[in-house]
């Protein structure tokens, strides 16, 4: 299958085919050898026959290690030792996932999307940007005596605002498995995404963090990974089913958190 990464986090897949192989190769050489006969003729006067001469030609081929091919080592390299690698290629959500461990490296075809609430508060969502605009707008409003009663705070506009700071452009895509209630999230680098469409039909691998059971909630800017609250409040978030309205903000399990390494087509 050939493959089109939408996401690759290029170090964690370095650190893994190195710790398989014992090492990192920077790249390989490729030798082939040709060889063949041919006759030259003798014509004399008391003997005549043919002299065999060998020809061969030597081609080599110098080739750089790239991330592709090194994924492919990683894929083999995992499939070839499951206990080693934690290797499990989640074919059945409700007994693959279940009997997961921490640390184990997944492979699960999904339908990804990112929430739209971590879409609104990346720079590209443009909901920080527009409430800056409206904090801009405010003194003029008082000034105007304008009624403002159903616009956002000073103190609402600079919470968002610095929710969307500290979440620093990452991403987190979630992943609904065929005919199951486990789904699957994490976090994403910008740096390490390839393609932006990353919504739709994918395979994720990554290596599993944590697991939470039905009808337990994690708040989507507090996964695991992620530093937006506290510890305390994040505990009490996973206690409380969220408000009516809200369950968009949450990720309902069973669940599990992912460090993820790829997610391609």
């Amino acid at each position: 299958m050939l493959k089109r990464f939408l996401y690759l986090d290029e170090p964690k897949l370095a650190d893994y085919v190195s710790a398989l192989e014992g090492g990192l190769r920077n790249s390989r050489e490729l030798k082939s050898v040709r060889g063949g006969k041919k006759d030259a003729g003798i014509d004399a006067k008391v003997a005549r026959g043919s002299i065999e001469h060998s020809e061969q030609s030597e081609e080599t081929v110098s080739l750089t290690d790239t991330s592709h091919a090194r994924f492919e080592r990683l894929l083999e390299l995992a499939t070839a030792a499951p206990d080693a690698s934690g290797w499990i290629e989640i074919l059945d959500a409700e007994e693959g996932l279940k009997d997961a461990g921490f640390g184990a490296m997944i492979s699960v075809e999904c339908d990804a999307y990112v929430p739209d609430i971590i879409k609104a508060l990346t720079p590209q969502g443009g909901l920080a940007e527009a409430l800056g605009q409206v904090e801009a707008f405010l003194p003029y409003a008082e000034t105007f005596e304008l009624d403002v009663s159903g616009m956002p705070s000073k103190k609402e506009i600079d919470a968002v605002k610095g929710v969307s700071q500290l979440l620093g452009g990452k991403l987190v895509v979630v992943g609904e498995l065929d005919d199951s209630e486990w789904r699957i999230a994490g976090q994403l680098d910008p740096s390490h995404i390839r393609d932006s469409d990353i919504e739709g039909r994918v395979i994720i691998i990554g290596k599993i963090m944590k697991k939470w059971e039905a009808e337990k909630w994690k708040p989507l800017l507090a996964l695991p990974g992620s530093s937006l609250l506290p510890r305390n409040q994040r505990r009490v978030l996973e206690r409380t089913r969220p408000e009516a309205g809200q369950e968009d903000q949450y990720l309902e399990g069973p669940a599990v958190m992912i460090e993820v390494l790829a997610i391609y087509r």
